[in-house]
């Protein structure tokens, strides 16, 4: 079964250097971007379920530690979250059921932390000649100061499984970007993230209630 699911591979690994690609020196406190294929729009309406992709579902499994696995998981339970609720109002397949029931749109996150610096430019005070004589200014010069900061990144990816001995193709993907240890704790960022980002579903919906 694991081989049946080895083009998510692919997906993951794409999704992350996506990640590394992205130009993190312009994030202050953070970003939300969505991007969707617009020729894919049948795709979205006539989708009726989803699952996620976790890291027993790919071969070979992904390298992730405790605390890497814990995060994916919490991830995966926000997506399942949003796109069970509007404006997206899809139906879950568990992921160990998928084999037997496949969904329409599988769902994936990437992960990455990356360090950035720039420097910042501090006031400091001095004496200074003019026409008066030495006075003292207290913003006299400009002192550059070179700093460094952690930006967490999220890539939110989402397609139809792919054909057999084709690549997966990404239909609608969500990137947050965010300075880490700035604002709200990691989990109400993320929860934060990825309700906006599904906000911007191609195709919204209201979701009927049986």
């Amino acid at each position: 079964l694991m081989l049946r699911y080895s083009p998510f591979v692919l997906l993951i690994a794409s999704s992350l250097f996506s990640l590394s690609c992205a130009d993190d020196t312009v994030v202050q406190t953070g970003s939300i971007e969505v991007q969707w294929d617009r020729s894919a729009i049948d795709v979205f309406k006539a989708a009726q379920t989803f699952s996620v992709i976790t890291a027993d579902l790919v071969d070979p499994p992904l390298d992730l530690d405790e605390n890497e696995m814990a995060f994916n998981d919490m991830v995966n339970g926000l997506i399942i979250e949003a796109m069970q609720k509007e404006p997206v109002c899809l139906t879950l397949v568990p992921p160990g059921d998928t084999a037997e029931d496949p969904p329409d749109l599988w769902a994936a996150n990437g992960l990455a932390r990356t360090t950035e610096g720039g420097y910042y430019y501090q006031c400091v005070g001095g004496w200074v000649w003019g026409f008066f004589g030495w006075f003292w200014d207290s913003c006299a010069f400009w002192r550059p100061t070179y700093v460094e900061w952690d930006v967490g990144s999220m890539l939110i990816p989402v397609l139809p499984p792919p054909a057999e001995g084709e690549d997966p193709a990404r239909i609608f993907n969500g990137l947050a970007q965010s300075v880490i240890a700035t604002g709200q704790d990691a989990e109400a960022k993320v929860r934060f993230a990825v309700d906006a980002i599904f906000q911007q579903w191609p195709d919204p919906r209201t979701c009927t209630t049986p």
